[in-house]
Order: C-alpha cells, then structure tokens, then sequence
C-alpha cells in the first residue's frame, strides 16, 4: 500500500511539474506573439508615415511634369492600395507594389532638373529618406521577432506545446527589397 502511495505522489509531482513547463512555454509563446504585434504595429506606423509623404511627392512632380499622369498615377494607386491593405501579408504585398511606384517616380522626376533643384522636393526626399531608414529598422525588428518564434516552433517541446495550443507559425516576413 506504501508503495502504491509512493508511486501515485511521484506520478502526481511529475504531472505537475510537466504542466508547470508546458504552462511556462506556452506563456513564452504567446508573449513572443505579441512582441510579432507589437513590432507590426511599428512596421505599420512607419509604413503609413512613408504613404503620407506620397500625394506631396505626386503633386511636385505633377508640377513639373503635367504630361506625365500616366506615369504618375500607380504612386498614388499603390499608395490607395496600402491604405486600403488589412494585415502583414496584405500591406507587405501592397508596399512592394508602392516601392516600385516610387522608384518609377522617382526616376521619372531626375528627367526634370528644375524639379530636383527646389529646396521643396529636396525637403521632401530627405523626409522620403528617413522614412525609408524607419521602415528600414522597424522591418528588422518585426523579421527578428518572427524569426525567434518560428524557430521556437520547431524545438522539441515547444512545438508539442504550440500544437496543443493551436499556436502556429507566422510566414508573412518583410522582405528586404531588391536594390
């Protein structure tokens, strides 16, 4: 009987031992989903401070370059796009799209010398800039984030814990735009 006693209070303290780890990693993991939210909630701030800089950036080359809406137009499109996104994979695919209006615009506004020697559209292309840095920095910290926690995932015991949670992997990652 002593030793039906002994065995069951070992049982019941590995037990709880195991649901105290399990408990703890599984509060790990959804801190760790949080801090993916709250770095996306950066990317997002920086990424709607760089769309705001846009219908300036549009009207200035509109200025100097009236003939030339059809070129100027998918800036402001993408920047629509972007407003109108909902989640990371939506705004990362919509901010692809931007970044590839701007280059357009940007190259089209260096075939307008008057246009790159006004102290506006350099105000503006330093503010372009910043926000490209910001961008820049805040996509690092939001890859890191989901990076650690994938890798989290794919741990033994971290991954029993995850599954059992219903905690799965995060695959919207920001990638670096090709230069």
């Amino acid at each position: 009987m002593k030793t039906l006693v002994v065995v069951l209070a070992v049982l019941a303290a590995a037990v709880l031992i195991l649901g105290r780890q399990c408990f703890t990693i599984h509060q790990s993991l959804v801190a760790q989903r949080d801090t993916i939210d709250r770095a996306w909630v950066e990317v997002d701030a920086a990424l709607n401070h760089r769309a705001d800089l846009v219908p300036d950036l549009v009207e200035a080359v509109t200025r100097e370059a009236p003939g030339q809406a059809g070129k100027i137009r998918p800036a402001a499109e993408a920047r629509a796009a972007l407003a109108r996104a909902q989640g990371p994979r939506e705004k990362i695919q919509a901010n692809a799209r931007l970044d590839t209006a701007l280059a357009s615009l940007l190259l089209l506004a260096e075939n307008y010398p008057s246009l790159e020697r006004g102290k506006e559209y350099a105000d503006l292309l330093d503010a372009l800039k910043g926000a490209e840095y910001q961008i820049a920095v805040t996509r690092r910290k939001y890859n890191e984030a989901v990076e650690h926690y994938n890798t989290r995932l794919e741990l033994f015991p971290d991954n029993l814990v995850a599954s059992i949670s219903r905690l799965g992997k995060v695959d919207a990652y920001f990638q670096t735009p090709a230069i």
